[in-house]
This record gives C-alpha cells, sequence and structure tokens, in this order.
C-alpha cells in the first residue's frame, strides 16, 4: 500500500527552482532526501519553508544511502505538481492538528495512514477550490501566495447570495492584508518607513485604490497601492494629486510583476 512522505525543500540551493521547473516540464529527479522507507510509487508532499506544502510527487526509485550526506537516504522523484497557492504553515497547523511534524518541520517524516488522508484531502481541496478553505481568521495568518489569490477570488452569478457575499468579503479583506504584506512595512509610493506601529505591532500605512473602476470592480490587488499617510493625502488633497496617482499605478506594475506575485 502507497504510503505518503513530506520532505524538504529549499530555496537559496535552488530546490525551488528546480520544483517549478520539473513540473512546468514534466520531469523527474534523480535523488532527493526521503525517508528510508520510501518505496517506488509512494506519494510525496514536498515542503519549503516560509512558503508551506509546495508541490506533490511520486517515488520513482527505492529509497538508498545518500554518498554526500551521512546517514540520509534518497529517491527519485516523478509526477511532480505544485500546489498554488501553497498551503502555508499557519493552514496546515489549523487544518491538520494531527500532523505533530507541523509543531517543528525541519526534518522529513513518514505520515500515519490516517493523517495521509487528510494531507491529502486538504490538497485536493486547494487546488479545485482556491483558497476558499480560508476564513477571515485564516487570512490574518496566510501567506502572501494564499493572501494574493483570495484577492482574487470571483464569486460566481449563479452561487447563492450569502455565498457571493462571503467571497466578497474574504476577497476584500484579502487585498487589504495582501497590499500591507506586500509593503512590508513601507510606503510604497515614497519608500519611507510607516510613520508607527500599531496596538497590534503592525505597521501603519493606508490602502489606497489607484482606480475606482476597472473590470475586476475597484478592489483588485494590480489596483490598490500602500501608502503613509502623507502620500495617501497628497493623492487625495494635493495639486499635483493627478499626476502623482498615474505615477502610483506605473509603480503597481511593477511591483505586481515581481518574482511570486504573479498571478
Amino acid at each position: 500500500m502507497a504510503r505518503l512522505h513530506i520532505v524538504q525543500g529549499g530555496i537559496d540551493n535552488g530546490d525551488k527552482a528546480l520544483i517549478e521547473r520539473a513540473a512546468r516540464l514534466d520531469l523527474s529527479t534523480r535523488s532527493w532526501v526521503a525517508p528510508k522507507a520510501a518505496e517506488i510509487g509512494d506519494d510525496v508532499v514536498i515542503y519549503i519553508a516560509g512558503y508551506g506544502f509546495f508541490a506533490t510527487a511520486r517515488v520513482k526509485s527505492q529509497a538508498k544511502p545518500r554518498a554526500d550526506w551521512p546517514n540520509r537516504y534518497g529517491a527519485g522523484l516523478e509526477h511532480i505538481r505544485l500546489i498554488q497557492p501553497p498551503i502555508s504553515l499557519t493552514t496546515i497547523r489549523s487544518r491538520l492538528p494531527r500532523l505533530t511534524w507541523a509543531i517543528y518541520p525541519r526534518s522529513i517524516t513518514t505520515t500515519t495512514a490516517a493523517v495521509a488522508r487528510q494531507i491529502q484531502r486538504l490538497i485536493q481541496q486547494r487546488r479545485v477550490r482556491g483558497t476558499l478553505d480560508l476564513d477571515d481568521d485564516g487570512l490574518a495568518s496566510a501567506s502572501i501566495e494564499e493572501l494574493r489569490k483570495a484577492a482574487l477570488l470571483k464569486a460566481r452569478a449563479s452561487a447563492p447570495r450569502k455565498e457571493r457575499k462571503t467571497v466578497y468579503r474574504i476577497r476584500s479583506r484579502a487585498i487589504h492584508l495582501y497590499v500591507l504584506r506586500r509593503a512590508n512595512g513601507y510606503c510604497e509610493g515614497c519608500g519611507a518607513a510607516a510613520p508607527f506601529r500599531k496596538p497590534d505591532g503592525t505597521d501603519y500605512l493606508e490602502p489606497h485604490h489607484t482606480m475606482r473602476l476597472s473590470d475586476e470592480g475597484p478592489d483588485h490587488p494590480a489596483k490598490v497601492i500602500c501608502l503613509c499617510p502623507n502620500c495617501h493625502r497628497r493623492v487625495h488633497y494635493g495639486e499635483d494629486a493627478g499626476v502623482f496617482n498615474l505615477s502610483l499605478v506605473k509603480k503597481l506594475r511593477s511591483l505586481e510583476r515581481k518574482g511570486i506575485l504573479r498571478e
């Protein structure tokens, strides 16, 4: 019977880029650090710190000792598929309380059959439903990738009104949190640090809608920028408000083109 193993991947060592390339081109890997118990046909979830559950794969070769890493085993992986957006550690801990590995995820592990089913169900829900598994509380601790995905959610016209309202509320909240996380404590207009911190310890910045109406509606991550109070007042009341707002639109295009912030 196939088992499920959780393995690790890094960023600086090129693992993340390799996984993305393998998923895009349907490639396999030769020897990924895996549990000694890994056997051909077993399922694998690849975890990357800072991202969470990043991809799934299948073991293609028996685990063998790694010559370059004492007391470690390696197994080839195939059928690599990204989880988009990755499932953050906070979501993993919340949705999988029986997965004790998540308390200190610094190693590889083989899960129990019951936990394996829960993990596979969570991944399937993420792939099919995007971030609809996130509620208002979950958004506060979601990763920036999860926030962006939630910010782009659309409510189906055929969905019940209550469900549509829920999606709109989650989307609006996600956009607000997303742009604050993207700004990372600095005004996206002038580059100055946030003027102060709020009682909860977060930086005080103000989201600004650069366009009131668009095909996506007034709330869209590519239309909202994070500003310090001075820049926010300037774009609304300054004599150069129009010109300044156009400059912010250009900055947003650049911000949204960067690395992980692609749709």
